[in-house]
């Protein structure tokens, strides 16, 4: 005796949910960027995976962004937050005090950042983005954008590897895709 057509419909309804679950887990997994090491901590931890959004690219960065960038094309792919695009200037001050200059204003900000700058260079930036021996402020060109680890002590970023590439950003991050609780 067959079941009724409800009954049909609704283990169909639910047939499809799951599948779309397990699929849906399924890319979730082979897309998201891994989280390796712990410069982005708070924010990210080692072994976390993050997805990029699907609609926003290498064009669409702004400050205060996360990215995942390459600081060159066979250079491993890491997460790091933007603090100034092309046009910004940009230095790091002793005590250390990151400090942005948007292009178009006349007004130097301050940016919030971690207190434990550990070992890192503090003294910033060279004509390259990089840390120097003196702070000096520096003019971010075309194309080139200014990234730090919200966990500077802990982080390889623009002090050692000067400007990040805006066209080696592979994406802005978007949620985090494991742990769920996120």
């Amino acid at each position: 005796m067959c079941p009724p057509v409800r009954w049909r419909v609704l283990g169909a309804v639910a047939g499809v949910l799951v599948t779309l679950v397990v699929v849906t887990a399924v890319v979730a997994a082979i897309i998201a960027v891994p989280v390796s090491g712990d410069s982005m901590r708070p924010a990210f931890a080692d072994g976390d995976r993050v997805l990029l959004h699907p609609f926003r690219g290498p064009d669409d960065v702004r400050r205060s962004d996360v990215v995942a960038v390459r600081f060159a094309a066979d250079g491993p792919l890491v997460l790091k937050r933007v603090v100034a695009v092309a046009g910004d200037r940009v230095r790091i001050d002793p005590g250390p005090v990151v400090r942005l200059l948007p292009d178009g204003e006349t007004r130097w900000r301050i940016v919030p950042t971690a207190g434990d700058w550990g070992s890192k260079p503090v003294s910033c930036c060279g004509p390259d983005g990089a840390a120097a021996q003196e702070s000096a402020d520096a003019l971010v060109p075309n194309g080139k954008l200014f990234v730090l680890g919200d966990n500077p002590g802990a982080s390889d970023d623009s002090r050692a590897f000067g400007w990040a590439a805006r066209d080696l950003v592979r994406g802005v991050v978007w949620t985090t895709a494991w742990p769920l609780d996120g």
